[in-house]
């Protein structure tokens, strides 16, 4: 007869531990754990399932209709989910679409619904946000989704110079330059174009030809009086010439953007921090990133002579705290604030894994589930799992329970393992 007095009670189960032999660690530990939940309180569930939200179908599909029919459309590539989970975006094919929901039976559309039709769409795409808005990048295409879905430019081109020339006037003689910006729609502004320059004799002014243009903005002009460095606003216009023999009085606000860029090609990881939009550019010949930052508040404009840093290895994570910004290399974890502190001589798998619980972020690094900051590796001590070669993680509330849950790419070896 079975003693049930002498058998072993476990009161509550404390997870998973592989990184041990399981007869010595006890048999609160679990040595697998699959497709199982373990409760705050201890307990085991079986953890909840999952239902279609989209589907694709191939044009001229003629069975039942899908929930979410886009004609012509491939697989996903790229899906994100703003922070407040009210908004989804993915990539497929080369569009980029909004997830409006999940209709039962909807109705083929018959038109194309995409955002954006995308020049790169196999490169791997990148998402942040701030104040509601959504910036997406891979390198090649970029945007900024604002909250009713429509997508602004990011990346706003340099004008190139006009053209000068001299007319009869009354201008004080002296040498004269002209810059020119695009504004956009929006209110943001360009970087400027190189100067341009002509001399006055005094008896002369000057006719501005080839004024540069850009589809959807209007262009400054900018001129610095008589042996000045100082732009200062001439005119604002669309058309492609104008004439200058007005006084210095006849000039505006001053130029500040003669020395920005917009937002350098090539980049791949993008976060937002302080205020600044951070990019990563990997330079495969030297197996190092530079990560560049944006003008405070003008995420449009960066001073790439200025403001980067330097890490080595590539980056394939950037993540906000309130007091520094963690990038994630293949090789190591940094924190950047002033400067550049390691935190990790180990590094992170590439992919969107990094979610934040309100208290501290979560990510996912070749050695399993991180904190920071402070920074500490949640699971090394009793879980050790081959890390994939890709990873998508996001903070999950269900069922009372709050949990931060990874997708895995498989593939990678496990580190320390039992």
């Amino acid at each position: 007869m079975l003693d049930t007095e002498s058998t072993p009670k476990i009161a509550k189960f404390f997870g998973l531990h592989n990184v041990t032999d399981s007869l010595r660690v006890g048999a609160q530990w679990l040595s697998t754990a699959n497709n199982v939940n373990i409760t705050d309180t201890g307990a085991i569930e079986k953890r909840e399932g999952y239902a279609l939200a989209t589907a694709f179908e191939i044009e001229g599909y003629e069975g039942d209709i899908p929930v979410f029919f886009i004609p012509g459309t491939g697989a996903f590539t790229s899906i994100y989910c703003t922070l407040d989970a009210q908004r989804g975006y993915f990539v497929a094919g080369n569009k980029l679409y909004a997830f409006t929901g999940v209709p039962s039976l909807a109705p083929v559309l018959s038109s194309d619904p995409a955002l954006a039709t995308l020049t790169a769409p196999s490169a791997e795409m990148f998402w942040a946000e701030i104040n509601d808005q959504v910036f997406y990048n891979n390198g090649t295409d970029s945007g900024i989704i604002l909250p009713d879905n429509t997508v602004l430019t990011w990346a706003i081109a340099t004008p190139d110079e006009p053209t000068l020339s001299a007319i009869t006037g009354t201008l004080a003689a002296g040498t004269y330059q002209v810059r020119c910006t695009f504004v956009t729609a929006d209110g943001r502004e360009s970087g400027a174009s190189d100067p341009v320059d002509i001399a006055m004799n005094g008896d002369q002014a000057f006719h501005i030809t080839s004024i540069p243009h850009q589809s959807g903005s209007v262009t400054r002009v900018y001129i610095s009086p008589a042996n000045s460095e100082v732009y200062q606003l001439a005119f604002t216009t669309t058309g492609s010439a104008a004439s200058w023999n007005f006084s210095n009085d006849a000039l505006g606000q001053d130029l500040r953007n003669e020395f920005l860029q917009p937002l350098p090609s090539s980049t791949t990881a993008i976060q937002f921090f302080k205020g600044r939009a951070y990019v990563a550019q990997y330079l495969p010949s030297t197996g190092q990133t530079v990560v560049w930052f944006s003008q405070s508040l003008g995420f449009h404009l960066f001073n790439t002579s200025a403001d980067f840093f330097i890490v080595p290895g590539q980056v394939h994570m950037l993540a906000p705290t309130s007091e520094a910004l963690i990038v994630g290399t293949d090789t190591q974890i940094f924190a950047y604030s002033v400067g550049l502190t390691e935190i990790a001589p180990y590094g992170v798998v590439p992919g969107q894994h990094w979610a934040d619980d309100e208290t501290r972020i979560l990510f996912w690094s070749t050695r399993g589930v991180c904190g920071a900051l402070p920074f500490s590796n949640l699971t090394e001590r009793q879980v050790s799992v081959a890390p994939g070669v890709r990873a998508g993680g996001a903070i999950v509330r269900s069922g009372g329970q709050t949990r931060y849950v990874v997708s895995l790419q498989q593939g990678g070896e496990a580190f320390n393992a039992y």
